[in-house]
């Protein structure tokens, strides 16, 4: 959806926090220094959005660091194929991240924070790294 041109003209008014897309320059140049050599504007929180955004392809090459633990919750509509769905917004494919140490599908919408399923998983995740059983 990021790359659809009444969504490009609606991020015109969005703006990321400063201080992340301050990382986020710092991140595109250490990782891929040529884009750094045309004019470049501070991307919006639609713009990282689009899986051809250069900030995203290097963020999304970067390795998990070591120490770091990584658990996702995906929101996939309906009961076809996890793989190949979405949640209104995001594809699975784009949601996943390899590597996790655990990955939670929650037959949803796009918004599912106040789920019990999410709610649970949270709270499984902060149990689990507080050493609580």
């Amino acid at each position: 959806m990021a790359s659809k041109p009444i969504v490009k003209f609606g991020n015109k008014f969005l703006n990321l926090p400063d201080g992340l897309a301050k990382t986020a320059v710092q991140i595109a140049k250490v990782r891929e220094p040529k884009m750094m050599e045309r004019p470049y504007t501070i991307p919006t929180a639609l713009d990282i959005m689009d899986v051809s955004n250069p900030f995203i392809r290097a963020l999304s090459a970067t390795p998990i660091a070591g120490g770091v633990h990584v658990h996702s919750i995906i929101t996939v509509k309906g009961a076809g194929s996890v793989e190949d769905g979405n949640d209104g917004g995001v594809e699975y494919k784009s949601a996943h991240i390899g590597g996790a140490e655990s990955e939670l599908i929650v037959r949803y919408g796009h918004s599912t924070q106040a789920t019990p399923q999410t709610i649970e998983e949270v709270r499984r995740i902060l149990y689990e790294h507080a050493g609580i059983h």
